[in-house]
């Protein structure tokens, strides 16, 4: 190989070295965030790890798209997403917004969570996923696991983890005024109170949805999760868009 062929093949590898530490990795994506005084920003988005879905609802990082010139981006250019001082962000197609959040515990966590929640426990803020939105939203929300030391070590375990998650998340509902609540817990009365066919169908039992109040809602181990929740949650709310939501 001559010169000329080596420094052009030298400056072809460069130039594709470079090149490519300006794209996004895969934990990393172009989008935007809402801050609590309005203010919306072209960002890139950062999470600790897309394979595992509660991880967008927390420890988010955002930083200028404009430090996408090849070079390494330090830690320090990148920015904490706050959930509360930032009230929304999204990338792609998909949204998140903040909550304030009490994330219950199963099995036998129950009665601990409950008598935290009794003691006055306060709940936390994350971000959870917009799955429906108008007058009334619902949002996906994945109850964190509690990872061992040696989980983080094994593979194996941390699939099961992401399984367990996938198959198990919250709906919660949101509406102005009203607030954010489990669907399992919201106060029926208070969301739809605009809505009398759809009031009529929850006193009838006509929906799988069975919200409970006072202390049965701390306690509530109801089947509905996952999926089934959240097909159970759209039938709800679209009743409320047809009927009354005009």
């Amino acid at each position: 190989m001559n010169k000329v062929s080596f420094c052009i093949c030298t400056l072809m590898v460069i130039g594709t070295i470079v090149m490519g530490q300006t794209k996004l990795k895969d934990n990393q994506k172009e989008g935007y965030i809402i801050m609590s005084d309005g203010t919306k920003s072209e960002v890139a988005i950062e999470v600790e790890d897309p394979t595992q879905p509660w991880t967008f609802q927390s420890d988010i990082k955002y930083y200028d798209r404009a430090l996408l010139t090849g070079a390494r981006i330090k830690r320090e250019l990148k920015n904490d997403a706050y959930p509360g001082e930032v009230l929304e962000y999204g990338f792609e197609n998909r949204r998140f917004l903040h909550v304030n959040y009490f994330v219950k515990g199963k099995g036998e966590d129950v009665f601990k969570s409950t008598v935290e929640k009794i003691k006055g426990d306060k709940a936390t803020d994350f971000f959870a996923e917009v799955i429906h939105d108008g007058k009334i939203q619902l949002l996906r929300f994945y109850m964190p696991p509690d990872i061992s030391d040696e989980d983080f070590e094994s593979e194996e375990a941390m699939q099961k983890h992401i399984k367990d998650v996938e198959s198990n998340y919250d709906i919660l509902i949101k509406r102005e005024i009203v607030g954010t609540k489990a669907i399992q817990e919201m106060n029926v009365k208070a969301y739809f109170e605009d809505c009398p066919s759809v009031l009529n169908r929850f006193e009838k039992n006509l929906y799988k949805i069975k919200p409970k109040s006072g202390i049965k809602k701390l306690l509530a181990d109801d089947a509905l999760a996952g999926i089934k929740l959240e097909n159970a949650a759209l039938t709800v709310v679209r009743d409320y868009e047809n009927k009354c939501n005009k």
